[in-house]
């Protein structure tokens, strides 16, 4: 995914997420959670000085968290707080959750990119060996032609041997 760069800020980089997912709907989201995530730890000032945007980790000690729970409990009553907590975990979880996911389908991607490899270059190997074969087979073919074709010689030379034997006899 290719997040371009931003028409009014020339300074901010445009964003790219690679991702490999087995459902193209959790790549999605995966790959949408990995930007965010990106933009914010890019733009960490733009993210924190703005009321509207991600929730951030629960931390009580913070005072942009505080106020952004407080701006968020005017705005939805009395549970506001308790509801948001539940989200930001909830978000959390599921943030870390398609991390998880990411990880073990790239180290599932990259497994099998090595096996497919090594599986690709045994093909290669084995097409050599058998070129390799052939070639054996007619150097050995050619040989026992030569062979055959010397041993009519031989015979050849033989006969006239014994016939020339026996012309001697006879003279």
């Amino acid at each position: 995914m290719t997040i371009p760069q931003h028409p009014f800020r020339s300074q901010w980089q445009p964003i790219e997420v690679d991702v490999v997912g087995y459902r193209l709907v959790d790549t999605i989201e995966t790959v949408a959670l990995k930007a965010i995530h990106t933009f914010c730890n890019q733009h960490p000032i733009e993210v924190a000085g703005h009321p509207i945007g991600l929730f951030p980790a629960i931390d009580s000690s913070d005072p942009e968290w505080n106020f952004r729970i407080a701006h968020y409990g005017h705005m939805l009553g009395d549970s506001a707080e308790e509801t948001l907590r539940g989200t930001i975990r909830f978000m959390n979880a599921q943030h870390h959750y398609q991390i998880l996911l990411c990880r073990g389908m790239s180290q599932l991607t990259s497994k099998a990119q090595v096996h497919y490899r090594n599986a690709d270059q045994q093909v290669t190997q084995l097409e050599e060996l058998q070129a390799l074969v052939t070639e054996k087979e007619e150097i050995i073919a050619e040989r026992d032609e030569t062979i055959i074709h010397r041993e009519d010689q031989i015979n050849e030379s033989d006969a006239i041997i014994t016939q020339r034997n026996t012309i001697i006899e006879f003279l």
